[in-house]
């Protein structure tokens, strides 16, 4: 190796620690910027099947912002007929929080009451104090007061992250262009693949999922309603979300849903565990073999880990985001297995 080779090298090295370094230091203000483009990158990746179909009768630009508002129209139409009624009953949950406690140490006294009556003796919860979990569930009830004052510097954070997918919408075939010049040539088809293969299964896991959850969250939340649980919109729309999350989400939307049962008494909440069981036996043989069939065919051990690793990284969002992101791997993987094959 030669001495401008040599100088070469040191001078890319310098580089990338320099831009590591401004990156560390500077990430308080490019966190923001990579949440925002990051949101407006995936708002633009929904709306792009609606603005192809308008492109076709009208101008990318007019197509773009027709596609969002059109969107926006149909959210705040859903929002319009389903906020009042689930404020409402999230303040009735929030309000029967005490009563739930309540019946919980209830049912604790008794069942220690009979394990001492047959000879087990007294039966405690190692490390969990209640009446400490009640105080912290009321401070965090409370907190959602504080909660509330952020909500303007959220609506304007979504405002400039849909202005923003505006743009990428109407720029996007410019933008994609310029990414695939970045990639060496001897790369760029492979890469290509890779990104379609990885659009079009996403796309469709994506729908199938949404699919899924709203059956869920629908059986969910008449089947509470039936059973006489309090706060049944509410609670169905939750078990529709965690649905989201493979395998853990129906266990995590089961916990709020029983507590809420407990303050109205036990056969309630038997008769809410039910439809619980119900709806999931119906998820599990009916609908997601229908809707969801064979897309994803990943497996359950790499599901799982993937789930765990982005619970740790992100909470529940890296849950929710754990299965897409897992797929886009898979898929890039198999290209690259194809191409080497060929």
């Amino acid at each position: 190796m030669d001495g401008r080779t040599r100088t070469a090298n040191w001078k890319v090295a310098l580089a990338l620690v320099a831009g590591a370094a401004l990156v560390v230091l500077l990430w308080r203000f490019i966190a923001p910027a990579l949440s925002l483009t990051a949101g407006a990158a995936a708002l633009a990746f929904l709306l792009s099947p609606l603005c192809r179909r308008l492109e076709n009768v009208m101008g990318a630009g007019a197509a773009a912002v027709l596609s969002l508002l059109g969107t926006l129209v149909i959210l705040a139409g859903i929002l319009w007929l389903l906020v009042p009624s689930l404020i409402a009953q999230v303040t009735d949950l929030i309000s029967a929080l005490p009563a739930a406690l309540e019946t919980l140490r209830g049912l604790a006294g008794r069942l220690s009451a009979w394990t001492s009556e047959i000879g087990l003796g007294e039966i405690s919860l190692p490390g969990i104090d209640l009446s400490r979990a009640g105080d912290g569930i009321l401070r965090f009830a409370a907190g959602t007061v504080t909660f509330a004052s952020g909500v303007a510097n959220t609506v304007s954070q979504i405002t400039m992250a849909a202005v923003l997918g505006v743009f990428l919408l109407i720029d996007r075939r410019r933008l994609l262009l310029r990414l695939e010049l970045l990639i060496p040539l001897r790369l760029r088809g492979m890469a290509v693949r890779m990104g379609a293969a990885a659009q079009r299964e996403v796309r469709l896991y994506l729908r199938a999922q949404a699919t899924v959850s709203l059956a869920v969250g629908a059986l969910s939340a008449f089947g509470l309603w039936l059973a006489g649980v309090r706060s049944a919109l509410a609670l169905g729309l939750l078990t529709g979300i965690f649905n989201l999350i493979p395998y853990l989400g129906p266990v995590l939307g089961a916990v709020p849903t029983m507590i809420a049962a407990l303050t109205s008494g036990w056969q309630t909440a038997l008769f809410a565990a039910i439809v619980l069981i119900i709806v999931q036996q119906l998820d599990g043989m009916l609908i997601s073999p229908r809707v969801m069939g064979t897309l994803t065919g990943l497996s359950p051990a790499a599901v799982l880990v993937a789930v765990f690793a982005g619970g740790c990284a992100l909470g529940v969002a890296g849950m929710l985001l754990a299965l897409p992101v897992l797929m886009v791997i898979r898929t890039c993987v198999r290209v690259f297995v194809q191409r080497e094959a060929a």
